[in-house]
């Protein structure tokens, strides 16, 4: 297994000349420490797309794509004391490639906690994809006794039904792994004043 980082600065974070750290460095900071380094690789190899890769031999190669979810904040020393984010990795092996999805969240002051959320290029946030899971177990109609480990193998984005902005529904294309077979499901996001809505199938 060979991990190859190649970080970029998050769009919005302006980089400024000063010597107290700026939200730039600051975030950069954190993403590039050795131990939140390590924690991500983690993360993404406990992913079940990843775990039923089972390549020895594959290499994750960080992408300079990072979404925030909660935006990041630092104190005077440039620790975080807030934010939620998520880190895209592309893991290649074995005659694959897949892009793994890492979530980051600053639990307390200088406290980062980090976990796998769903293969593939959804948009989705990790509250959209916990819930949409349901549906598309739903759509298939459900999981037979004799499936012990489904999990979604991939996700793939299809484009927005307007203007690709906040308020346009949007639809992607989840892959149902179980009993040995995979099953793509049309997952459909429409907004909403009150939340987003959730259909599939």
């Amino acid at each position: 297994m060979k991990w190859i980082l190649a970080l970029a600065m998050v769009p919005g974070l302006a980089m400024a000349q000063s010597s107290a750290p700026t939200p730039a460095s600051a975030f950069a900071a954190v993403l590039q420490d050795p131990g939140h380094r390590q924690d991500v690789l983690q993360a993404a190899e406990q992913s079940p797309a990843a775990a039923h890769l089972a390549c020895g031999a594959a290499t994750y190669v960080a992408s300079p794509e990072i979404s925030v979810y909660v935006p990041v904040k630092f104190d005077a020393t440039g620790a975080p004391i807030a934010g939620e984010w998520r880190e895209r990795l592309t893991v290649t092996g074995c005659g694959q490639t897949l892009t793994l999805n890492v979530l980051t969240q600053v639990t307390a002051p200088a406290t980062l906690a980090t976990g796998a959320l769903l293969p593939g290029a959804t948009i989705a946030t990790p509250a959209l994809q916990n819930a949409a899971q349901y549906y598309v177990i739903r759509a298939i109609g459900g999981v037979p006794a004799s499936c012990t480990d489904p999990y979604i193998s991939n996700t793939k984005f299809d484009g927005y039904d307007g203007p690709p902005d906040a308020t346009s529904p949007w639809t992607e294309t989840w892959s149902l792994t179980l009993c040995g077979t995979t099953k793509p499901v049309p997952v459909h996001f429409t907004p909403t004043p009150q939340g987003v809505e959730i259909g599939a199938g």
